[in-house]
C-alpha cells in the first residue's frame, strides 16, 4: 500500500547519488513528488539507508546544484524509492512549479515511425467486408 503526500510526476532527469563519502553513483530520476522520488539505476541501496540526491540541472553548475537528504524506502531491480527527510524540499518544490507551469514540456512516448507507417499501408487488409 503507498502512502503519498502529494501527485507523483514523470521526469527524467539526471541525478547523483552519494551514500557513503566519497561514493558517487550516478541514476536517472523517473518521477518526482512533495514526499519522495523513484530513481532508475543499475546498483541496489539497502532500505531505509540515507542518502544525498544531486539533481543534475542543465541550468546550474555542479556547485549551485543542492544536496537534497532522502532515505531509500524500496529498493529493486530497476531502481530505488526514496522519501524526502524535508517535506517539499526547495530545489523540488521549484521543479513541480514549473511543471505545473509548463504541463507541455512533460514526458511523451515517442512515436516510432516504423511502426506507424506499417500500420497506414496495412490498414486495407484489416478491413472486412468492403
Amino acid at each position: 500500500m503507498e502512502h503519498r503526500w502529494g501527485e507523483r510526476v514523470r521526469v527524467d532527469l539526471p541525478v547523483r547519488i552519494t551514500a557513503h563519502p566519497f561514493t558517487v553513483r550516478h541514476g536517472r530520476l523517473t518521477n518526482l513528488s512533495v514526499s519522495g522520488a523513484m530513481i532508475k539505476a543499475d546498483f541496489e541501496l539497502r532500505v531505509l539507508s540515507r542518502i544525498q540526491i544531486v539533481i543534475e540541472m542543465p541550468h546550474k553548475t555542479r556547485c549551485e546544484a543542492p544536496n537534497i537528504a532522502a532515505y531509500v524506502t524500496r529498493s529493486t531491480k530497476g531502481g530505488v524509492g526514496i522519501e524526502w527527510c524535508e517535506f517539499s524540499p526547495g530545489m523540488v518544490g521549484e521543479l513541480l512549479a514549473g511543471l505545473a507551469a509548463r504541463p507541455y514540456v512533460r514526458l511523451r512516448k515517442p512515436e516510432n515511425a516504423p511502426t506507424v507507417a506499417i500500420a497506414r499501408l496495412s490498414m486495407p487488409l484489416l478491413k472486412h467486408g468492403t
